[in-house]
């Protein structure tokens, strides 16, 4: 018998999704796809008034070395800018195949395993901005 086992469940619910949400998604995210690059470098007010950076810092310049594909430089501006983007991608992947064939898929789970995923993020949180502040960044 398993010590820790996964109950989760996938529905899939027939409809139609309106076609203009996801064209207006596309033309927010392509356009600031084409002009984060002209904007200016922002300064974040939390590290200004702390001294300490935000649970966020780093992130804008993770994304940037992500468009730039270099990896390792967003592992080091912001570890959990990789969650973060891969989470992205994969909701917007999801939301894509959902229009293309038009179903809606409904994810449930029970208590214990929604109370084991918050406390994961929660704890990935703390860890990333306690990295954060022990790197200085």
């Amino acid at each position: 018998m398993p010590v820790f086992q996964i109950d989760m469940k996938l529905k899939i619910i027939k409809g139609k999704h309106p076609l203009s949400i996801h064209i207006v998604w596309l033309v927010i995210l392509l356009s600031i796809l084409g002009i984060y690059r002209y904007l200016p470098p922002s300064t974040c007010i939390f590290h200004r008034v702390t001294g300490y950076p935000c649970l966020s810092c780093g992130i804008s310049r993770a994304v940037e070395a992500l468009f730039a594909r270099d990896f390792i430089g967003m592992l080091y501006y912001n570890p959990l800018a990789v969650l973060f983007c891969a989470g992205l991608f994969f909701f917007s992947l999801l939301k894509l195949i959902e229009f293309i064939f038009g179903f809606t898929l409904k994810l449930s789970a029970s208590k214990k395993v929604l109370f084991f995923v918050r406390m994961s993020l929660l704890i990935s949180v703390v860890a990333n901005w306690l990295f954060l502040v022990v790197t200085k960044r």
